[in-house]
């Protein structure tokens, strides 16, 4: 009696013991690599477009748990193949985090879960938790480049709707006036948050629901374009609350309500819809037990018949090197370069001041240098910020690095317009990243970009991977990100011609001090306290829009 008493009690503890299992591999893998982790945790807190991440993990644990009985029959068969991709996944985290490139760090980090439960469990136990394992990639805070394109789509159609709906529209770039006011789309209007959302709700919700894959992935796309289109329409009915009110409604706190609850309300009648497409319970259990019984089978074939334990004991070796070889490698302080000797060209000459005030919003440099130039009638204004070696508070390539505050409307200027253009410095030519900024009677054209080593590019990228080959190299790791800005004027083409034209001139001397710079930054010169630029952009409350004054162009 009591040994079938133990037998039930030992059966009924197996899909626990199961689920222990995944979730002690995962919670290995998270601590080991406790400041990637750290860091995505931090990106959600402090993000709303990332939010969603911290209904991911409870979700995959659910997942989990939901496959418990089917996980517990399944035997540990620890995998050997799984190091050499796990090691591939590890170096590539241990150049992230040389570089402070969160993003490459964290998608690595992800990676390696299923690969660590292949090393320590078995390839079955992955290809039985393949869709609550890919749902960790919602985890990751990425997409951010996508919010440009967003945010153009979002002006588009409000513009459009508005005048269709017999409102006159002035439109400048992503601002736009109407006769009761200006409006303005920043980086919240994109819809990016409601899209990821999304994407992890419908994802959730089609796996639950739905067995074939092609259902599946047609409600994810639904989902996702009934999102983005929402989100148009939750823009235009925001605008026209605030017209129709004459600015009474809709233009504060109480339009992010608004635009919440139309949001909440359009995503629930889709998930709605959604169940009119189940399909029948019977068959997506028989598609499971046929799943499942795949699975036995290949776990059968490729388990080891030995050496298991060194297999778990490679695998978590394999994890653990990664972490060890960073803080091996060290992170010296590195000097804060020195104020160069900047010689004018080309007839340019240095004044003291400019005749606007504008300067870009850059995290935390080692050092800035502003300089202002002129040439006959023309004046230039140049912004460097020095970086030393990247770190999470203080990288060359942040996406914080930019000409104006990422969300909010900035109270002086706003951008209007971005895109590429081309200049020649020195004997290449150089794609830079073009900005037009309007303030108060000012339009100003801004080209940026970035100085590594000696070389310039305009690609985030590709300075990353320049800077880390000069890490390889045993160079010196100072870097610089660069602006130079002109007033535009009625005649077409004439700031961008004063930019090209000052780029071909100073290439050489800007080059020669930056190198300079970097030299004196490796043998340990400091600057003077008037060169540190300690001051930081004001933090802005998020906004969907935002009403401004008018701005004369």
């Amino acid at each position: 009696m009591s040994s079938t008493s133990a037998a039930k009690s030992g059966a009924m503890g197996a899909p626990l013991r199961a689920v222990a299992r995944v979730a002690a591999t995962v919670a290995a893998v998270v601590l080991i690599f406790w400041s990637t982790s750290a860091s995505m945790v931090a990106t959600w807190n402090s993000s709303g477009t990332y939010s969603h991440g911290f209904f991911v993990v409870p979700a995959f644990l659910w997942l989990v748990w939901g496959r418990r009985d089917e996980l517990a029959q399944l035997p540990i068969a620890p995998t050997r193949w799984a190091l050499l991709p796990l090691a591939i996944a590890g170096s590539v985290w241990l150049i992230a985090d040389w570089m402070a490139l969160a993003l490459p760090a964290q998608l690595a980090l992800v990676a390696m879960v299923p690969l660590a439960i292949a090393g320590v469990l078995g390839l079955a136990w992955v290809r039985a938790l393949l869709f609550p394992l890919a749902f960790l990639l919602f985890a990751v805070p990425i997409g951010e480049s996508i919010v440009p394109v967003l945010m153009d789509w979002t002006a588009d159609f409000t513009v459009t709707a508005l005048r269709a709906s017999g409102v006159p529209v002035y439109r400048d770039g992503l601002h736009f006036e109407i006769p009761s006011g200006s409006w303005s789309v920043v980086d919240s209007c994109s819809g990016i948050r409601y899209l990821f959302a999304s994407l992890a709700a419908s994802s959730l919700y089609s796996w639950t629901i739905y067995r074939g894959t092609v259902r599946r992935l047609t409600f994810v796309g639904l989902a996702a374009a009934i999102a983005v289109v929402a989100n148009w329409l939750r823009a235009y009915g925001i605008v026209m609350l605030g017209h129709l009110s004459n600015n009474r409604i809709a233009v504060g706190v109480d339009h992010l309500i608004y635009g919440g609850l139309f949001f909440a309300v359009i995503m629930a009648a889709v998930f709605l819809l959604g169940v009119v497409w189940r399909e029948d319970a019977r068959s997506s259990r028989l598609a499971e037990r046929g799943a499942l019984a795949e699975v036995r089978a290949a776990s059968r074939h490729g388990a080891h018949k030995g050496g298991w334990l060194s297999t778990v004991a490679a695998t978590v070796a394999t994890l653990a090197v990664w972490p060890i070889l960073s803080f091996g490698y060290g992170r010296s302080d590195e000097h804060v370069a020195a104020r160069p000797d900047l010689q004018p060209a080309s007839g340019w000459a240095e004044v003291q001041e400019l005749p606007w005030h504008w300067r870009p919003v850059v995290q935390n440099p080692s050092a800035v240098w502003t300089r202002a130039f002129s040439k006959g009638n023309e004046t230039v204004g140049l912004y460097v910020g020095i970086f030393g070696r990247s770190t999470a508070e203080s990288k060359l390539t942040s996406a914080m690095n930019r000409f104006l505050a990422p969300d909010g409307v900035d109270p002086r200027w706003r951008l209007t317009d971005q895109g590429p253009a081309e200049a020649r410095f020195g004997d290449s030519l150089l794609q830079v990243h073009s900005g037009v900024l309007v303030g108060s009677g000012t339009r100003l054209l801004a080209w940026q970009w970035y100085w590594v080593d000696g070389a310039v590019t305009a690609s985030p990228t590709r300075a990353a991977l320049l800077q880390l080959l000069a890490r390889l190299r045993g160079r010196h790791e100072t870097s610089a990100w660069v602006a130079i800005h002109a007033r535009e004027t009625d005649s077409p083409g004439r700031a961008a011609g004063v930019l090209r034209g000052f780029v071909s001139d100073m290439a050489g001397p800007l080059d020669a001090a930056l190198r300079q710079a970097a030299a004196v930054s490796a043998t340990g010169g400091l600057s003077s306290a008037r060169d540190r630029d300690l001051d930081s952009a004001p933090s802005r409350p998020s906004a969907f829009f935002t009403v401004v004054r008018r701005v004369p162009p």
